[in-house]
């Protein structure tokens, strides 16, 4: 389970924890202003703020653990283990994805669907 933590007095700081027995390759990684994402389900987003935080890069694509933007905007994705519950999207998305994965792309694995 990760652990956030926030203090605010006339600045705001948030730090938390990745709390996992072993790395999953995860690393700093900026993403420039205006990078092109092209999501799944929301499509292609050519106009954004630069990004700084950690992530793990899939294929040159960034999926962040937390990050914060230009402007000041942070997210954090915390894992609260048994809180969620992904199985009904996970059996859609691989029902979609068979019709186009291909062993060589990772593009229908199911860690770039969350993102």
């Amino acid at each position: 389970m990760c652990t956030a933590a926030t203090y605010k007095t006339k600045d705001f700081y948030m730090g938390r924890t990745l709390d996992y027995e072993f790395s999953y390759g995860e690393q700093i990684t900026i993403t420039p202003r205006n990078y092109e994402f092209d999501f799944r389900f929301a499509g292609k987003i050519k106009s954004h703020y630069a990004l700084i935080g950690m992530a793990f890069v899939a294929e040159g694509y960034p999926l962040y653990y937390d990050a914060v933007n230009e402007k000041g905007l942070g997210m954090a994705g915390l894992n609260f283990v048994g809180n969620a519950a992904y199985e009904e999207l996970c059996r859609k998305m691989k029902q979609k994805s068979a019709r186009w994965h291909s062993s060589s792309s990772s593009h229908g694995s199911l860690h770039s669907v969350l993102l």
